[in-house]
């Protein structure tokens, strides 16, 4: 074997469970990189990859491909990323694959197309050519080649399939495959003096020689502007020019003249503010400069922090002196938001102390945008580094250099948790082991923790920092809770509302304050039901009933988007009796507008805020008292800080307790805490109002007295005697297929063989709450590991047995979806 031979391991953004071997060319040994876009041929077609590894020999020699080229001068991902990335495919038992297409903004993803040549061998005889084959062999011809996709504009697809096919083998056409960077930077057309009139009296000969000339009338007073415009720098943009009113086509004569050099400058696709020179220094109470004292004299003994706050008591204020300090050593800092899009306010309060260091990365934005994020990261120009990423869950995957802090706010909320598509990651435990990987600081916050990091805490493995007051020392607000029993039994309901809710919605008008309403489910109601024999329209592709959306006058499925016109009779028994039942967030701002008609009302859920800034602009309306009520679902109790809402009302609590999931209490906990903190935040005295048919309700009693760690114990009791998180580990796999009878088969098989690795570990199959979706039936199967037991070992022994099964040719068909710590 020569010395010389290089060769590299990559991945390719596939569905694809591990790296691929390929030798390195001699003219691309000096280049390679790891963490490098390459150029790899598979099976038939070519695909851009990220190398992984670089080694000098290999026991295959022979049956390894080349790499055919390099994208990237400089790597597009680090070392610590690749293995962050190896890490996720491993602990979330997903394929690295999967986790290289959820990392990597899809620009970067090299898009391989076929394209139509003339074959070499063509003699150009078209005897035997039909008048299409003749058209195709001319288009072809005279672009040299072409696309697939583009030629399906000119001749239909199943014509065309059948003409290549034959013009193929009778060697007229060839065929390749060609790769086409997507990510095209953002250029705008600049302009800049020709070198030879920079010397002062070359210039002032220029402009002697254009004022003397008759045919050159505008070019000199053009060049003075721009001479104007210029101010140090080397060239200008050409609509800087023509927003002074200079003449289109007297710049492009100066152009011609070669008075003007044309050329491109690369601009921001981002909108990035600038530091505000006004902003106050971030001035802490006692109780938060103590919070932040502890922190950083505990850093170097316990990396990860969990600050306990109650809702208002000014966590942010901690964080922001915390990025102060970390950005002036030279640092960088992830800041995870749940819901990036409804924190307007913070994002806009950080923009002011940190500008252009800070950039937002969530999928609201264009890939391109994501693209320049990414690519900003990890630039060597530190002035064009962001160095304070605000983002959602996936900005865990950005490529950072020098990582020294990750902040996780709001660490309680699901919405941390990928559902779909793979990999089912955790974004908050992620960020930590990327933290751990680069040596950074971790602090989490929450006015409600999850048990399991509050246990953490609590046992000392995680620093515990509570904050018990509110940042202005206000009381907190007071939490009333109403029985709709008695409301109903003594009439005393105006509609959905009772008059306790109804006399305090009043009363907050009237003393110009806002009201926040919540309901955690949207559309109009969640049914309609026939009076007479109880018929409940459903979804025929999902076992649902179908949500009621009176905006849209349309019956809508939650899971599959099938919608169908309101039903004005019942199909089963005729009757016209159809009635609507529950609430959903459109009937509750229905009414308010009844009863408040003078009031402004916005509702704030997945339908009113599907448009681009839609929340955005609810929120900025609210903020600035355009609006007097605010409704909606979960979203507006999301890291919202409003300063003169006096009353939270909640409408129905009930749906939230008496979900059967083992955390639904402790979510319960959460959502009302979180919902009831948006009250009493600065200009008005907090009152919230939950109305419910279960008052004694233990999770309503620790909601309303602020006890979370009665709500704590109490889980902590329950999860030890039936042996749930913390106390095991918990991974859920879901079977998945077409046809009901095989995936009820398939899943009894799987778990018969399952259950001779883990025994009494494995509990089902089962059938889910909702057992169908989009016509595709599932089966549940649950493994608990003991704390004793080697979690990465029983991964790995289901992992190794899953693909077993599902590389049977019978079982090819069936999917099986493996989430591990589902939430």
């Amino acid at each position: 074997m020569s010395e010389k031979m290089l060769f590299a391991d990559v991945i390719l953004s596939l569905h694809l469970p591990y790296a691929y071997a390929y030798r390195v060319p001699d003219a691309l040994m000096d280049e390679i990189k790891i963490g490098q876009r390459v150029v790899v041929p598979l099976r038939n077609r070519i695909y851009s990859a990220i190398v992984v590894n670089l080694y000098p020999q290999t026991p295959k020699i022979s049956s390894l491909r080349y790499i055919l080229d390099i994208v990237d001068l400089e790597p597009t991902c680090t070392h610590l990323q690749i293995k962050f990335f190896k890490w996720i495919a491993d602990y979330y038992i997903s394929y690295v694959g999967d986790v290289l297409t959820a990392a990597l903004p899809s620009v970067f993803r090299l898009k391989s197309e076929t394209v139509l040549r003339i074959s070499p061998q063509f003699s150009s005889d078209i005897s035997e050519l039909n008048e299409q084959e003749i058209r195709l062999v001319d288009i072809i011809s005279a672009k040299e080649k072409i696309k697939f996709e583009d030629i399906q504009l000119e001749i239909s697809r199943e014509k065309l399939l059948k003409m290549v096919e034959k013009l193929i083998n009778a060697d007229v056409l060839v065929t390749d495959e060609e790769l086409y960077n997507k990510y095209v930077p953002k250029k705008v057309a600049t302009i800049r003096l020709n070198e030879k009139y920079q010397e002062a009296e070359n210039f002032k000969q220029l402009l002697t020689d254009l004022d003397n000339s008759q045919k050159t009338s505008g070019q000199s007073e053009i060049i003075l502007q721009y001479k104007a415009l210029l101010r140090g720098r080397s060239a200008i943009k050409r609509s800087e020019l023509e927003q002074k009113g200079c003449n289109h086509s007297t710049i492009d004569t100066l152009i011609r003249k070669e008075i003007f050099i044309k050329g491109y400058e690369e601009i921001s696709r981002l909108q990035i503010k600038k530091k505000s020179k006004e902003v106050s220094a971030i001035i802490l109470n006692e109780e938060q400069q103590n919070a932040y004292d502890n922190i950083i004299n505990e850093w170097d003994s316990k990396p990860i922090t969990l600050i306990h706050g109650v809702t208002g008591s000014g966590k942010t204020e901690i964080y922001v002196k915390l990025i102060d300090k970390v950005l002036k050593e030279g640092g960088q800092v992830l800041y995870l938001l749940p819901e990036i899009a409804v924190s307007v306010q913070l994002v806009s309060r950080l923009e002011q102390y940190f500008g252009e260091q800070i950039a937002l990365y969530n999928s609201k934005f264009s890939t391109f945008e994501r693209a320049e994020i990414w690519n900003r990261t990890h630039t060597s120009d530190k002035n064009r580094r962001f160095n304070l990423i605000v983002g959602s869950r996936s900005a865990v995957f950005l490529p950072f250099l020098d990582l020294r802090l990750v902040i996780i706010d709001e660490e309680h909320d699901t919405s941390f948790k990928q559902t779909e598509p793979v990999p089912h990651y955790n974004g908050r435990d992620s960020a930590l082991y990327l933290a751990q990987l680069f040596k950074a600081k971790a602090v989490l916050g929450s006015a409600t923790p999850n048990v399991e990091t509050y246990k953490l805490a609590l046992e000392g493995k995680y620093q515990l920092v509570e904050l018990k007051h509110q940042y202005y020392n206000l009381p907190l607000p007071a939490i009333e809770i109403v029985d709709l029993r008695e409301c109903i039994k003594n009439n005393q309901m105006h509609g959905i509302f009772s008059s306790a809710l109804y006399d305090a919605i009043t009363k907050a008008l009237e003393n110009k304050h806002q009201v926040i309403i919540f309901q955690n489910r949207r559309g109009y109601a969640p049914h309609i039901e026939c009076n007479v024999c109880g018929y409940v329209p459903k979804c025929p592709n999902c076992d649902v009933s179908l949500v009621l959306h009176k905006e849209s006058e349309s019956m809508v499925c939650h899971y599959c988007g099938f919608h169908t016109e309101v039903m004005g009779s019942c199909p089963d028994c005729h009757s016209y009796s159809m009635r609507i039942v529950g609430t959903g967030t459109e009937k509750i701002e229905e009414e308010l507008q009844s009863l408040f008609p003078s009031s402004h009302i916005q509702r704030m859920d997945l339908d009113s805020t599907r448009k681009k800034n839609a929340i955005s602009k609810i929120i900025s309306d609210f903020s600035n008292r355009k609006t007097d009520i605010l409704c909606g679902t979960q979203i507006v109790s999301k890291g919202l800080n409003f300063e003169n809402v006096a009353l939270v009302g909640v409408i129905g609590a009930d749906s939230l307790l008496h979900y059967p999931e083992f955390r639904a209490f402790e979510r319960a906990f959460q959502i009302l805490t979180q919902v009831s903190g948006r009250a009493g935040r600065k200009n008005a005295e907090g009152r919230v109002i939950i109305q419910t048919y279960d008052k004694n309700h233990p999770i309503l009693l620790d909601v309303q007295a602020r006890n979370y760690l009665h709500m704590y114990q109490m889980q902590l009791k329950e999860r030890e005697l039936m042996n749930f998180p913390p106390y095991c580990k918990m991974i859920k796999l879901t079977l998945q297929h077409s046809n009901r009878a095989f995936v009820e088969n398939k899943s009894i098989e799987y778990a018969k063989q399952l259950k001779i690795i883990f025994g009494s570990r494995l509990f089902g199959p089962q059938e889910p709450i909702i057992a169908r979706i989009k016509n595709q039936y599932f089966r549940e199967i649950w493994l608990k590991i003991e704390k004793n037991i080697s979690y990465s070992a029983a991964k790995l022994q289901l992992k190794q047995y899953t693909e077993a099964f599902l590389s049977k040719k019978e079982n090819s068909s069936l999917r099986i979806n493996v989430d591990v710590d589902p939430l």
